[in-house]
């Protein structure tokens, strides 16, 4: 699963997105990347990121998304 993943990100393509709160979240994941930011390993900034809700999310974390579509019957 992670070396299709890894695959379909080779290609990638720029432009508008379709959905505003996404780039909500992405500016929102910037300003607190840049908090975080101090110094800390960057693993510990992501694993701490991976933990904050998310709007497009239904306001789940990452972390628990990433985690429901993992174990997801294939």
């Amino acid at each position: 699963m992670i070396a299709a993943e890894t695959n379909a990100m080779a290609d990638a393509v720029i432009g508008k997105t379709a959905s505003r709160s996404i780039l909500g979240s992405i500016n929102d994941f910037t300003h607190m990347l840049d908090a975080y930011l101090d110094g800390r390993p960057l693993l510990d900034v992501s694993l701490h990121l991976a933990e904050c809700p998310c709007g497009p999310l239904r306001m789940r974390p990452p972390r628990d998304e990433t985690v429901r579509v993992l174990t997801l019957p294939t």
